[in-house]
């Protein structure tokens, strides 16, 4: 179902990163990967043209190996990375409806957001397919429960299995406001704090403020698996969804992968160049209930919103900017004390307003 969002707002001044892609006579590629083992690979092989946040433009030289092109995406010349200096804001319902949410919103709780980032620290590995990540996964299953959520796992292989925890809507529950994060780690001992602690974290506290909340639409929270494997869980589910019919039923996809380390208050919003208007709508959102900066990235890649924008469904991620990621990216140093708790929780905020939004439009 596709969402209108610039109703909401009148102006956008912006400062754009633009890459000049009419001037090139070389095709262009986009990276779509950060791992440190990867980009040792194909380093040797691209020249860059453009690099801001997380949207990083190369040319390739004529003699690199056909396994470099995996990490490599052909641009279509619409992306674009670009900070949004200021919104305004004038549609009377959207003030309106800030005025019932704001108070929700600010319940967002910084201290449970660690307490849930040392509790995932605390395992020895959330890996998957790790006994971490399955006793991870099991206790996070009972607390949903606890606050009501009907829960269910859908595995995409044994021991791989995500979750899916819903309050179905009471005027409109076939249309579906979901927000996701991956439990799993990359696997070093008692670490992976940002990647994907953070996430989860923020993810759990969300819940529990929506738990009680007469919500008009299904409010689904759906933890992946295997997205450090790339992206298994969440093409699962995708495909799953797409399979019953399903996948047009999402109103709104929120990813939340690092949104803890930062120390310059920009939170990147990631999607593709067709939703547009949804990153800008995120960023009017951030304007009105967080101190929180947006850089708009439109080229999506490397985490679970893309099996959802590939079938269709408006979805983006929101993650610490990428140009001053946490330094202990898939090292053993990602823990809990290196996190930013009041940043994750401002991430919170902005993503609690876009579910409270879009319920009640």
């Amino acid at each position: 179902m596709k969402m209108k969002f610039l109703s909401l707002v009148l102006v956008v001044f912006c400062s754009m990163s633009f890459v000049g892609f009419s001037t090139q006579t070389k095709k262009l590629y986009q990276v779509i990967t950060s791992h440190p083992h990867d980009l040792e690979e194909i380093n040797p092989y691209f020249t860059t043209v453009h690099q801001s946040g997380r949207l990083w433009v190369v040319e390739v030289s004529d003699d690199a190996p056909e396994e470099v092109y995996q990490h490599l995406k052909v641009i279509s010349g619409e992306e674009r990375s670009y900070m949004h200096q200021e919104i305004l804001i004038t549609n009377k319902s959207f003030s309106q409806k800030a005025k019932d949410i704001r108070s929700r919103v600010e319940e967002v709780d910084e201290e449970n957001i660690r307490k849930d980032v040392e509790f995932l620290s605390s395992f020895k590995s959330r890996a998957t397919g790790t006994k971490g990540n399955s006793e991870a996964l099991k206790k996070l299953k009972e607390r949903f429960m606890k606050m009501n959520y009907t829960v269910e796992e859908i595995c995409y292989e044994k021991n791989s299995c995500s979750l899916i925890a819903e309050r179905k809507g009471t005027s409109d529950p076939s249309s579906v406001v979901m927000t996701m994060a991956h439990i799993d780690s990359v696997g070093k001992d008692y670490a992976g704090a940002d990647d994907n602690g953070s996430g989860v974290a923020v993810l759990m506290e969300m819940a529990r403020l929506t738990k009680d909340y007469a919500n008009k639409k299904t409010i689904r929270y759906f933890l992946s698996n295997g997205e450090e494997l790339n992206l298994l869980g969440s093409t699962h589910y995708a495909r799953f969804l797409e399979k019953k019919g399903e996948i047009q039923n999402l109103d709104l996809v929120i990813n939340m992968d690092m949104v803890g380390y930062n120390s310059n208050g920009i939170v990147e919003l990631e999607t593709d160049p067709q939703e547009r208007e949804l990153a800008e709508w995120f960023s009017a959102l951030a304007g009105k209930y967080t101190d929180l900066q947006t850089k708009s990235t439109l080229g999506a890649w490397g985490s679970d919103h893309v099996p959802f924008l590939k079938r269709g469904a408006p979805a983006i991620l929101t993650i610490e900017d990428w140009s001053t990621k946490t330094p202990c990216y898939h090292l053993a140093c990602d823990t809990p004390e290196t996190l930013n708790y009041s940043y994750a929780a401002a991430i919170g905020k902005l993503n609690l307003s876009a579910i409270l939004h879009k319920d009640i439009e």
